[in-house]
């Protein structure tokens, strides 16, 4: 029974993560006030998760950032890694 609740842990905390991270592309496709108290949250857990990658990423010569797609399948293998932890 443990093993099941740390595996729902693990799922709901990258399934939050995923959700900041598509609500940070979303913002980036419409206006919106930075200064906005949840647009602020999302920024704040987005930031330290995409700043490396976009170190390591440049933008495209069309000006788009793929830094959030990249972070999205990384922890999506991250997730996967950490739940066959649990199951192994």
């Amino acid at each position: 029974m443990d093993t099941l609740f740390a595996l729902k842990v693990v799922k709901g905390m990258f399934a939050i993560l995923d959700l900041f991270v598509w609500a940070r592309v979303i913002l980036s496709w419409i206006p919106h006030n930075p200064y906005n108290e949840i647009t602020k949250t999302v920024y704040t857990v987005t930031e330290p998760l995409l700043k490396p990658l976009r170190d390591l990423i440049p933008v495209s010569s069309m000006g788009i950032d793929i830094s959030p797609f990249i972070l999205l399948l990384a922890l999506n293998m991250a997730e996967s890694f950490a739940l066959r932890i649990f199951v192994y």
